[in-house]
C-alpha cells in the first residue's frame, strides 16, 4: 500500500519564493498547493483539506498574521510555519503567541525547509 503525502499550501505573493518553495516540498515528497496571498488561501482551503500551511508574512489583500487568526479560528489544531525576509523579534513572538508553530528566516536553505516541516506534521 503507498504511503499517503502530505499536503502543504504554500501562501505567497511573491511567485520565485512559492515556486523555490513548491519545488523544496515537492522533491522530499510532499503534495503541494499555491496561493497568491491570503484570501486566496483560504479559498484553497474550502475546497481541499491540508496538513500543513507555509505562508509569507507581507502580502497584499491579507497578510500572513490576519491568515494565522482566520486559520486559528476555522481549524486550531492546523500547523502555520511563518516565513518572511525580516528578523523583527517582535513579530515572531507574536506570531507565536498566536499560534504559529515556528518560522523561517529568508533566504533559507532547502534542508532547513524540509526539517521544520517534517517537525510539525501530523502522523499519517
Amino acid at each position: 500500500m503507498a504511503k499517503l503525502k502530505h499536503t502543504i499550501l504554500i501562501v505567497d505573493d511573491d511567485n520565485d519564493t512559492r515556486l523555490l518553495l513548491r519545488d523544496i516540498l515537492e522533491e522530499a515528497g510532499f503534495r503541494v498547493l499555491q496561493a497568491t496571498d491570503g484570501l486566496d488561501a483560504l479559498k484553497k482551503l474550502n475546497g481541499q483539506p491540508v496538513d500543513m500551511v507555509v505562508t509569507d508574512r507581507a502580502m497584499p489583500h491579507m497578510d500572513g498574521m490576519a491568515l494565522l487568526s482566520k486559520l486559528r479560528d476555522r481549524s486550531p489544531a492546523l500547523p502555520v510555519l511563518m516565513v518572511s525576509g525580516y528578523g523583527e523579534e517582535s513579530f515572531w513572538s507574536q506570531a507565536i503567541g498566536r499560534g504559529a508553530k515556528d518560522y523561517l528566516l529568508k533566504p533559507f536553505k532547502s534542508e532547513e525547509v524540509v526539517t521544520q516541516i517534517r517537525k510539525y506534521l501530523p502522523k499519517k
